[in-house]
């Protein structure tokens, strides 16, 4: 009289690499799997360098016209 359902559920669980071994999918299709998620990181991870760039080139111009703009309202002396 053992239950099925808890039979299944009080097996020990497989470990990761288990789970690859155990896998449906083909061990070359997690491969190319794995490639393309790398690509695709090192492309973001790019893509946030360069606008990281960028963002601290506009900072700098808008505090330069900032202080600028204050440098002439402060000479004009219309306080």
């Amino acid at each position: 009289m053992s239950d099925k359902l808890y039979e299944a559920t009080s097996k020990e669980v497989m470990n990761e690499h288990e789970e690859y071994l155990n896998a449906d999918v083909p061990k070359q299709v997690w491969v190319d799997r794995n490639k393309y998620l790398h690509e695709h990181v090192n492309k973001l991870t790019d893509e946030i360098i360069e606008l990281r760039r960028d963002n601290k080139k506009l900072a700098k111009q808008c505090e330069d016209l900032l202080n600028e703009f204050i440098n002439e309202f402060r000479n004009t002396g219309e306080v």
